[in-house]
């Protein structure tokens, strides 16, 4: 009978050959992954945000938006004088190096072709200023304007002689698209002045994406040399950088630093207490191997499945070790005393117990998918998939690779036997009400101060003097944000052009500057409606002119041709709002992007949005805002999920348990309550990132539950050391993941620190008690023959 018993399951031996097959595949994979020229890791952080499904127009505009800035940096480097910013910068540039693209100084010819190019239409290009004065002004006086230009030049910059244009029309014009810009040209360098600061202007572009890991590392090294050498020349300069390729590179270094603190971190801590509860190398090593192909299995599916791995999807499965390593941590304290030939035995045992637990465990971590951001899906099909793996590792590797039975160890025997010393429900049952009404008023105290806070922003991790830097960047430049915008539609290009000036307009009588394609693309029946003004007015100053004069003026000229968008988006001039023009989509519908300017996230914004939305094809776009407002929503949706998942459970238990099934979900709940209530007692405003680990806590606490019912005799010290290693395993873990930089892993960590606690601690009060024997734990659990390992 025995020896029938000790047998392996049919089929046993041929799943694990299957299984090592898969293995080998998951390693010839991660070997071609890791050693490939393009990079695996992506820290895009709009890739793991949840795109706009109901309005795709909105999601690509944002997503152009942001693709025109990724490989961008704009680096100022002030000095007192303009000698000594231009020489930091061009030492700056020097020591920059080849490779990068580079723009800080301008030539003559550069800005002859920038004027040179709207020459043609000088005849249909008007100021709003000098529209409102050809409309309604007098020609006598405009005639007289005219003389005074002409006896006393002093003012704007006149483009070409007086007689060609004696309004100025043309000069006042470029003049006006130069104030767009605070950027200006001194000895052919680029330049913004600040006070007495003189700031010398570089504009790089990398060649390769700001996202890829190597790229960041590479470009930052070379940033942060160029601005030593800037500063060893000119020691009081002022360097300042912006861009999304450091923030990236920021996120990266931080993404890397939590890897090695949180991975290694656990592993060494794990190791240490497969250790110090086996006291052997054979169960450290093959608890180690299920982690590790759990690991590589959870990098492998998710690249198949999304085609990368986003670097904070790897700082989250850090975490996977602490859980992953539960299973093997099982395995060994179930055979803890038993002879080899009785681990198939014990298997068929364990089977059924460990398979629920797994279940339910990643059950859990797949609702974390429900939400739409693509980097949460991400992180549940990665810690699902590595859970799978250690798992079926542990269960089809482990009774062949198992050799003898180490004997438990004193650290062992103390944290198993803390069982018998833990009080129960029958020890507790004087004090209940005492503890209930304890209960009660922290829950309903911390319940009514809890508070929600469902702003993206309060999610950015990046360094503050990083931060600082950008602000101080964008306020010298002026320039516009993206996360904020009016995207504009049209069935073609002429009515797209015709409903941007209208938004122009619109927002300019509220007060909002904004940075618009028909700034320096006015549409055909402006150019049209402008060269008649222009022609009929000046064509009448002329004339009085020549009485005053008494000599004949040039006609004015009029454009051969209207500036039309084709001819205009392939010019240089172009190139600083190209992007901007997001051209036809697949729908057939033309449409760009308005932009504003000087703080756009302080701006009211529903004022903003009435004066849109009252537009013929105006949509604002408030992508913080939006997906704020989707946290709050799916907030609200997690927490619904989160107590219909505890009565799922508990109808999932019944069929094992029946009427004992609530002790085995009680403690989860309560410690899932509890963690809210010290959130709120501490004042801690509750995310979706806080509510999510709520769900992983389910799994993880009821399998607690399961472990424990199923040996609840309070002399059982392997159910309880297999219990208290796993805690102390997820704890470690999830302990390491609350000191992370990155604000929606450190809530995370937190829930699951402070909820895995308090369900360890909360499980065996309310087991039954079933011992009758007073015979000390070791005696009853473990057979004769084991002896106990110092």
């Amino acid at each position: 009978m025995t020896a029938v018993a000790s047998l392996p399951p049919r089929g046993h031996r041929l799943l694990a050959w299957i299984w090592l097959a898969i293995v080998l595949a998951i390693a010839a994979h991660q070997a071609w992954l890791w050693t490939r020229p393009a990079g695996v890791l992506d820290s895009d952080v709009l890739a793991m945000l949840p795109r706009d499904e109901r309005r795709p127009a909105v999601a690509a505009a944002t997503r152009a938006l942001a693709d025109a800035g990724e490989r961008r940096v704009v680096v100022l480097i002030g000095a007192p004088d303009f000698a000594r910013a231009r020489l930091a910068g061009d030492t700056f540039a020097e020591a920059l190096g080849d490779g990068i693209a580079l723009r800080w100084r301008v030539g003559d010819r550069e800005q002859g072709a920038w004027l040179d190019f709207y020459a043609p239409w000088r005849g249909v290009m008007l100021t709003g200023a000098d529209r409102r004065a050809l409309e309604t002004r007098p020609t006598a006086d405009l005639a007289q304007e005219a003389l005074r230009a002409l006896h006393q030049p002093v003012g704007l910059p006149r483009i070409g002689s007086w007689a060609e244009d004696p309004l100025n029309l043309r000069g006042r014009w470029l003049a006006e698209r130069a104030g767009l810009s605070r950027v200006r040209v001194q000895e052919g360098h680029l330049t913004v002045t600040d006070g007495a600061t003189t700031y010398a202007v570089l504009m790089l572009e990398s060649t390769a994406s700001a996202f890829a890991v190597s790229t960041q590392r590479a470009l930052a090294a070379r940033l942060e040399t160029a601005g030593d050498r800037a500063r060893q020349v000119v020691p009081e300069a002022r360097v300042l950088m912006g861009g999304v390729p450091l923030f990236a590179a920021s996120a990266a270094a931080q993404a890397e630093r939590e890897i090695h603190t949180i991975g290694v971190g656990s592993l060494i801590g794990i190791v240490l207490l497969t250790w110090c509860a086996f006291r052997s190398l054979r169960p450290r090593v093959l608890v180690t191997l299920s982690m590790v192909v759990g690991l590589a299995a959870a990098v492998s599916v998710t690249h198949a499945v999304f085609g990368g791995l986003h670097l904070i999807t790897l700082v989250f499965g850090a975490t996977l070790l602490g859980v992953a390593e539960n299973y093997g941590s099982n395995y060994f304290c179930a055979r803890m005393g038993l002879p080899r030939e009785a681990r198939w035995d014990m298997l068929r045992r364990q089977w059924p117990i460990v398979s629920l637990a797994m279940l339910t465990t990643v059950i859990a971590y797949a609702l974390i998918g429900v939400a739409p951001f693509p980097g949460l899906r991400q992180i549940a099909l990665f810690s699902s998939a590595g859970l799978l793996a250690a798992f079926v590792t542990v269960m089809l590797w482990f009774p062949w690779l198992d050799g003898d039975s180490s004997p438990p160890t004193r650290f062992g025997l103390w944290l198993g036997g803390l069982r018998a010393r833990w009080p129960d429900a029958v020890a507790l049952r004087r004090w209940m009400p005492v503890l209930a009404i304890l209960m009660g008023v922290v829950l309903a105290v911390g319940g009514h101060r809890l508070t929600r806070n469902d702003d993206l922003r309060q999610l950015q991790s990046a360094p503050p003097a990083l931060l600082d830097q950008q602000r101080e960047v964008s306020r010298l430049l002026g320039l516009p944000g993206i996360a904020r915008f009016v995207l504009v539609e049209g069935p073609d290009e002429e009515t797209l052009l015709q409903r941007e000036e209208a938004v122009v307009s619109a927002l300019a009588g509220e007060g909002i500057d904004t940075q618009a394609v028909s700034q320096w693309l006015p549409s055909l029946r402006t150019q049209q409606t402008q060269g008649r003004l222009i022609a009929r007015r000046l064509g009448e100053v002329n004339e009085a002119l020549a009485r005053l004069l008494d000599e004949t003026l040039p006609a004015p000229v009029l454009a051969a041709e209207p500036l039309l968008p084709a001819r205009w988006l392939a010019a240089p001039v172009s190139e600083p709002l190209r992007h901007q023009w997001l051209g036809r989509g697949a729908d057939g519908v033309w449409r760009s992007a308005v932009l504003l300017r000087d703080g756009d996230a302080t701006r009211d914004t529903a004022r903003i949005r009435t004066a849109a939305g009252a537009l013929a094809g105006a949509v604002w776009v408030d992508k913080v805002g939006e997906i704020s407002t989707l946290l709050g929503r799916y907030a609200g949706l997690v927490g619904a999920m989160v107590v219909a998942g505890h009565l799922l459970v508990w109808l999932a238990l019944l069929p094992r348990f029946g009427r004992g099934a609530w002790r085995a979900l009680l403690p989860t709940s309560l410690a899932t309550a509890a963690t809210l209530a010290i959130f709120g007692l501490a004042g801690v405003p509750v995310t979706l990132f806080h509510l999510l680990p709520l769900l992983i806590l389910l799994g993880l606490g009821v399998d607690y539950g399961i472990f424990l019912l199923e040996q609840p005799g309070r002399g059982e010290i392997q159910p309880f050391l297999s219990v208290s290693l796993a805690a102390l395993s997820t704890l470690l873990a999830f302990g390491l993941l609350a000191l992370s930089g990155t604000p929606a892993l450190r809530a995370f960590g937190l829930t699951l620190l402070i909820g895995v606690t308090l369900a360890w601690w909360l499980t065996p009060c309310f087991l039954p008690s079933r011992d009758a024997s007073g015979a000390p734990p070791a005696a009853r659990t473990l057979p004769s023959s084991s002896r106990e390992t110092p």
